[in-house]
């Protein structure tokens, strides 16, 4: 929708909150200034069809939300899940001073190219060349040291026992995992068919409160209100954890960061 190309904070709530206003005014005018509703003054509708569109409306609103809600606590988890990996792999000791600075220097420059590129600028949306460059130079340096040791080699310290080889693989593999799952949640993009039966539907669902008042325009008034107010509400609790990377509820990579200043303080 077009709110997803703004990056404020507020954007879902203002995008809302149009679209909860537009849905009232359009529902006033077909409903009290036209003649298709004039019918239902001499034989108004039951209260209760009200509820038919209404409750459609919520369950999808439901649905909706559960799908959000699903991709946040996934990329919650994939932000832990990689905070941890990037942990393990930062504090395992290397055989020379040489080797634990090269090594610590590639874990700085992937969180840094993380941090810069991937959270701030493009909001996991797309992958940095540097952070993959700098995965993959981890990786050669794990598999470098397993293979020095198994030829018998320690040649500058670059051996690294069959025990702490796999554990840092392990780390490294999961680090790779938690990284793609992240990047794969920043890549969705809302449906926009799900949003436009959405819209649809709650303006079927305020046509039909409106149409239940028609005899009486000061009411239709107040219910539209409500009830444009109450769509509101729910349009902006769905949009702002539509995307766990942006706007108000957005997840900050706190974990990274602090893992960040903890190597630039060992590099000092």
């Amino acid at each position: 929708m077009p709110y997803q190309y703004f990056d404020s904070l507020l954007s879902p709530i203002i995008a809302t909150f149009l679209w909860s206003l537009c849905i009232g005014i359009a529902s006033y005018l077909l409903v009290f200034k036209t003649k298709l509703f004039v019918n239902l003054i001499e034989y108004p509708l039951a209260p209760p069809f009200l509820c038919l569109p209404a409750i459609m409306f919520a369950f999808l609103m439901g649905f909706m939300s559960a799908d959000a809600w699903q991709n946040y606590t996934q990329a919650r988890t994939a932000l832990i899940n990689e905070a941890s990996a990037i942990s393990r792999l930062a504090f395992v000791p290397m055989k020379s001073p040489e080797k634990q600075k090269s090594y610590n220097a590639n874990l700085q420059a992937y969180l840094e190219a993380v941090l810069n590129e991937e959270w701030e600028k493009s909001f996991n949306k797309s992958s940095s060349p540097k952070a993959k460059e700098a995965l993959n130079q981890l990786s050669v340096t794990i598999w470098k040291g397993s293979i020095a040791c198994a030829n018998g080699s320690d040649k500058q310290g670059e051996c690294i026992d069959a025990f702490t080889s796999v554990s840092l693989m392990k780390a490294h593999d999961d680090l790779r995992n938690a990284r793609e799952q992240r990047l794969s949640l920043g890549y969705l993009g809302s449906v926009y068919v799900k949003w436009i039966m959405a819209i649809l539907l709650a303006f079927i669902a305020a046509v039909s409160v409106a149409a239940v008042q028609r005899g009486n325009q000061k009411t239709g008034v107040i219910s539209l209100i409500l009830f444009c107010s109450s769509i509101w509400i729910l349009f902006s609790i769905v949009t702002m954890y539509s995307n766990p990377y942006k706007w108000a509820e957005r997840l900050e990579p706190i974990p990274l960061s602090l893992i960040l200043d903890d190597l630039k303080t060992i590099q000092q």
